[in-house]
């Protein structure tokens, strides 16, 4: 059994949690329940993730040095020395077979998107992460290729502003991230991350600001192209970014651990979502 828990955690479950920005397109479009998505949902999903746990992977391996600096990153498999990584490769390898394989039942393009995000998780991995800015768009881009990828999954055109949307709250998350690395590693920061050299706290505090009040005015210009009563969301909206900006200057912007960790911010999104869903399929149950 601790052979097996070693392997899940290798995976990071936990994070297939961003999996849902696969269904951004279709949940705004009013596609969310067609039977087009709900069929293509259960792979496109699991497709994502094992590509998303195996560039996990591939970043643990990378990482196995300099993760044992961090109080919490030496407990992972590879680095602690649990899972040895002839391990870890084998199961990369298996991922990205059965990843594939079950992309090509979803299509070339879903296919093309993953084959893209598992090239920019890799160069980050060996090299892209050492540059400050260049590495926070790499962590973004994960984000944003999930929405284009979801969009080609079920066939559901990407609106520029909900683009630009999920572009700037990318990089606010993963700001988010890099503010709480910083926080956290205090003077084995460089050692642990050397683009954390290239940014001095009131830089990552004004990119942090910056793409926070960019996220919200591009979403409002969203709602308004979308769906007039989408407006009525972005109250919510307000209160979840200054929430996680919170969050975020506490040292607490890792974007899984405040999604599943705040019970407040978790409490934001689901009313989030439940408003977007009944402003969007109410009529569906006769709601409105």
């Amino acid at each position: 059994m601790g052979r097996l828990n070693n392997i899940i955690r290798l995976l990071r479950p936990k994070h297939w949690v961003k999996g849902m920005f696969l269904f951004a397109a279709p949940f705004f479009g009013g596609e969310l329940l067609s039977w087009g998505t709900l069929s293509a949902a259960p792979i496109a999903f699991l497709a994502f993730s094992f590509a998303a746990s195996a560039s996990y992977i591939i970043n643990d391996i990378a990482d196995r040095k300099t993760d044992r600096l961090h109080p919490d990153k030496r407990q992972r498999p590879i680095a602690s020395g649990e899972v040895s990584i002839a391990t870890g490769t084998a199961i990369v390898a298996l991922l990205l077979t059965v990843s594939a394989a079950m992309s090509y039942f979803i299509n070339y393009t879903f296919l093309a998107y993953i084959i893209v995000y598992l090239s920019i998780q890799t160069f980050y991995s060996m090299s892209f992460k050492n540059t400050a800015v260049l590495d926070i768009f790499c962590i973004a881009s994960g984000f944003v290729v999930r929405v284009l990828a979801g969009g080609a999954a079920f066939a559901v055109p990407i609106s520029d502003w909900l683009f630009l949307s999920m572009f700037m709250i990318s990089l606010m998350l993963a700001t988010g991230k890099r503010i709480g690395e910083a926080k956290l590693l205090h003077e084995n920061a460089a050692a642990h991350r050397e683009s954390l050299t290239g940014f001095t706290p009131g830089l990552l505090n004004d990119i942090l600001l910056i793409t926070a009040a960019a996220s919200l005015v591009f979403y409002a210009m969203y709602t308004i192209e979308q769906y007039k009563n989408f407006l009525y969301t972005v109250p919510v909206v307000t209160f979840g970014l200054f929430r996680y900006l919170m969050l975020a200057k506490e040292g607490r912007g890792d974007p899984t651990d405040a999604m599943t960790g705040d019970r407040l911010l978790s409490l934001t999104v689901i009313l989030w979502l439940l408003s977007v869903g009944i402003i969007r399929y109410g009529r569906l149950w006769g709601i409105n």
